[in-house]
Order: C-alpha cells, then sequence, then structure tokens
C-alpha cells in the first residue's frame, strides 16, 4: 500500500519513526499499535498536513471530553 505524503509524515515521526519506510517492522507490529492505525487512517484521508492537524486537534478534544466525563462519574478512581 502506497502512503500519500501526510502519511509518510506522520510515519516517519511516529514514535521515533518505528514505522519509517526504512524502519518497517512486521504487519503484525503495525497492526498491534492501534494509536499508530487510527493516526494513519486519520492521515490517509487528509489532503495536507494542515488538515490532519484540524482532525487531530478535535480527536484531542473528544478524548478529553470524554476523561472529563468518566472522571466526574467516579470511573477513574485510582488512577
Amino acid at each position: 500500500m502506497e502512503r500519500n505524503a501526510v502519511e509518510e509524515q506522520v510515519a516517519q515521526h511516529y514514535a521515533g519513526g518505528i514505522y519509517a519506510p526504512d524502519r518497517a517492522p512486521t504487519d503484525t507490529a503495525i497492526q498491534g499499535d492501534t494509536l499508530f492505525m487510527f493516526l494513519m487512517d486519520e492521515a490517509g484521508q487528509c489532503e495536507d498536513m494542515e488538515a490532519w492537524m484540524v482532525r487531530m486537534a478535535d480527536a484531542v478534544d473528544r478524548i478529553q471530553e470524554l476523561m472529563e466525563v468518566l472522571e466526574a462519574h467516579g470511573h477513574c478512581q485510582g488512577i
């Protein structure tokens, strides 16, 4: 599968470039890294890095909101 320019940048810089083309792990390792898979899926839907950054900011906001709701309802005791 050929990566677009945004996917290339994400792969190059994610976790020190562990999934960059010159350091490609087995497919099993990539599939097991669900955060990387999410980031790459989002990158694959973006025409440029600016669009990807907007999508990531939205995702971060939604994750933060969910964490706050869960914490407010006592679902995060002991963390």
